[in-house]
């Protein structure tokens, strides 16, 4: 069964570790979400744009969404893609397949409502490839900037996937004395929790979403979320 496998920002520094880590998880099939935060902040620097955050959230105007785009396509997709097909995993870089509603409130050209096109994607896996999705989604009226737990997880819905896992740079989610939860059965009670901030915000709302739409198991790094057999 596919498993979807979300790569962030800091291991796609090195595309190679980037490929190393997900060849680590043990799957019949793969599709890969990437983000890309910390090389958007890198470009939105060189063009003298300050990065504001909300909730974990980018605040997204024009000038900020192409730089999005400048990094997550012509940056880290390209970069990632090539190490896969270097690495002679089957990779085919997809944009286009997901798509999302404009996000009411202070966000700017940020995406909600995320959703996947499972066929699409389904039909590149049936085929012996592996989809590898950037967090860019179609709106109705632009590209919007979206959150890739969010993506990752609408995509391993719409693929019917067991499981999601979400390779991150952080140990995995900690309680209010700073020690990993090792398993969980649901995130419920840590969206509520005053020791929970910054970008495990919108992550802990994925793993949620994820489970809600059927995902049995979702890892946070050494996080587990559900029951594994």
């Amino acid at each position: 069964m596919t498993t979807v496998i979300k790569v962030g920002g800091v291991l796609l520094e090195d595309p190679l570790k980037a490929v190393h880590a997900i060849r680590r998880v043990p799957t019949d099939g793969v599709a890969v979400v990437h983000g890309g935060g910390l090389q958007i902040t890198r470009m939105l620097e060189r063009m003298d744009v300050k990065s504001v955050f909300i909730e974990g959230l980018r605040v997204t105007d024009g000038k900020t969404l192409a730089a999005v785009a400048a990094a997550l396509l012509g940056e880290v997709h390209t970069a990632l893609i090539k190490e896969l097909r270097n690495q002679g995993l089957p990779a085919v870089g997809v944009f286009g397949a997901i798509q999302a509603s404009k996000k009411e409130g202070p966000w700017g050209l940020v995406g909600t409502g995320v959703r996947a096109n499972g066929a699409a994607l389904t039909a590149l896996l049936e085929t012996g490839h592996m989809p590898v999705v950037p967090t860019l989604a179609l709106g109705d009226d632009s590209l919007l900037n979206v959150n890739g737990d969010e993506t990752a997880a609408a995509v391993a819905i719409a693929l019917h996937c067991k499981e999601l896992v979400f390779l991150t740079d952080v140990e995995g989610v900690k309680n209010g004395n700073g020690r990993l939860i090792e398993q969980l059965n649901r995130p419920d009670e840590l969206l509520t929790a005053s020791f929970v901030s910054g970008g495990m915000i919108p992550k802990l709302r994925a793993v949620k979403t994820a489970m809600d739409g059927g995902i049995e198991v979702v890892r946070v790094g050494r996080t587990v979320f559900g029951e594994t057999s």
